[in-house]
């Protein structure tokens, strides 16, 4: 993993004028009809979210139940102000004098790609820093907690990552595959703190690197799988996802290597085309048949010509492919044969509004009008400058920043729980209309209500009537650079 690059800021002057001027120049803007709006690419879900049921709405407060019955409910986090987080926000009864009041419009009718849910990676160092702390695992992944993230995937590793603390694998025992120490360690944390919280959260398992047997160099850090372990390779990976099956882990997707470009000093392996390929044919069908899906790929946008190649020679393998955002644009991904999301994709040291606004960007508005159908971070959580033993990322940063007794939810966090709220798992994606500088994305649920996920790229109030096609929506103002999510109908 090699972090993305830092975000530049952008700034809007603040002087009575300048904003007189701006009210001006967007009245005309909307006099004359100039909005953006997202078109929703027709393309199918991951195969396993299909017939899954659909997530709960999630605690409903008096204040939420009175704005619903006035207009839908409104939920928005600052980047500067700590108690506005997750908060619920009534709409305006009035508005200030020549105020623009700008239409962000849902229209239902419109049909997209089906979304697969959001989560994060439940590495090593993040194992360490939640265990036996119910409180963070809660806020990260109850789907009922009013301030929590609501995560509805885990990406488990399969072998020691950039963020161990020491190299691990799983080892082969009476001739069945089984995890060792550290993978156990991990697997209890799930099954005793984690189950038992969200019963409905769902695994996929990606191998940093296959055991150094199979590889030229036996070794754990770079290198590449031979080409005679091919075979004995795709037995052990199925090996391990039935052993995770029969224990009644909640696997639904597996790759065969993260990163499979990539040899660094960390446990890594290099994967050539025609070995991601047979890979496929081999174990696509063997855990298809235990009730997994294969993604493909787990690379950058930018390696998309790999996923086009794996797809071409291993056909029907795939559900789905999987990429990371370090190297690219998510453009890149739009036409490929099956649903793709992003499964990756780190926080780093950037600013909070920095965050917000590059990871609505392109993370949420530009991946989705792609045909994006979920988004996983990296780290659960971290420690502040926490670099992994092997000498990973320095500038990474988890969901949550854990220093000792204290933690800290990151900008990352809000803008999974905000897309968490405005798309359940099994909505579908569906066309909005709005101001240019406000990112949006909407979502259609199952029961029928809508969800919009949006960020005020500006640096003034914005006042919003949101609604759906063909009804009077109510106006909310957003401040500078929130993130927002409104919901109509159960929220």
């Amino acid at each position: 993993m090699i972090a993305r690059p830092r975000r530049a800021r952008s700034t809007t002057g603040r002087s009575a004028v300048l904003v007189v001027l701006a009210v001006l120049v967007a009245c005309a803007v909307v006099a004359a009809g100039i909005t953006s709006t997202a078109r929703p690419h027709d393309r199918s879900a991951v195969a396993t979210d299909a017939a899954g049921p659909a997530d709960p709405a999630g605690p409903v407060d008096p204040a939420a139940r009175d704005a619903r019955a006035a207009g839908g409910t409104l939920v928005v986090s600052s980047p500067d102000d700590p108690a506005v987080r997750l908060s619920t926000r009534p709409p305006q009864q009035s508005v200030p004098l020549l105020t623009l009041v700008e239409p962000v419009t849902v229209d239902p009718a419109t049909s997209g790609q089906t979304w697969t849910g959001v989560g994060a990676a439940l590495t090593d160092s993040a194992v360490a820093h939640l265990e036996d702390r119910p409180d963070l695992v809660r806020l990260l992944l109850d789907p009922a907690a009013a301030q929590g993230a609501r995560l509805q995937w885990l990406r488990l590793p399969l072998s020691a990552t950039d963020f161990s603390t020491q190299t691990w694998g799983w080892r082969v025992r009476d001739g069945r595959v089984v995890p060792g120490p550290q993978a156990r360690r991990t697997l209890r944390f799930l099954r005793e703190q984690v189950l038992p919280i969200d019963r409905g959260v769902r695994l996929v398992a990606t191998p940093w690197s296959a055991p150094p047997r199979f590889k030229v160099r036996r070794t754990w850090f770079g290198s590449s799988l031979r080409d005679d372990a091919v075979a004995s390779y795709a037995d052990f990976l199925v090996g391990q996802v039935r052993w995770l099956r029969e224990h009644r882990f909640p696997v639904r997707a597996l790759t065969l290597a993260n990163e499979p470009g990539l040899a660094e000093r960390y446990p890594t392996m290099l994967v050539s085309d025609a070995q991601l390929s047979r890979l496929a044919r081999l174990v696509g069908p063997r855990v298809d048949a235990l009730g997994v899906d294969l993604w493909a790929l787990d690379h950058n946008w930018s390696d998309v010509a790999r996923a086009r190649t794996a797809l071409r020679d291993a056909p029907g393998a795939h559900a789905a492919v999987a990429f990371h955002c370090y190297a690219g644009v998510p453009a890149q991904a739009a036409g490929l044969e099956v649903p793709w999301l992003v499964d990756e994709c780190t926080g780093t040291d950037d600013s909070a509004v920095g965050t917000l606004d590059w990871d609505s960007r392109v993370l949420v508005d530009q991946s989705v009008d792609a045909g994006s159908t979920g988004l996983l971070m990296f780290n659960l959580a971290l420690s502040p400058g926490e670099r992994g033993a092997f000498g990973g990322c320095g500038t990474c940063r988890g969901l949550l920043t854990v220093d000792g007794d204290a933690s800290y939810a990151e900008p990352e966090l809000y803008v999974l729980a905000h897309l968490s709220r405005a798309a359940r798992r099994g909505s579908t994606v569906v066309g909005v209309s709005g101001p240019l500088d406000v990112v949006s994305a909407g979502f259609r649920r199952r029961d029928g209500s809508v969800g919009v996920y949006g960020y005020n790229r500006s640096d003034r109030d914005r006042y919003l009537r949101l609604q759906v096609d063909g009804t009077d929506g109510r106006v909310f103002r957003i401040g500078p650079h929130e993130v927002f999510t409104w919901s109509s109908g159960t929220g």
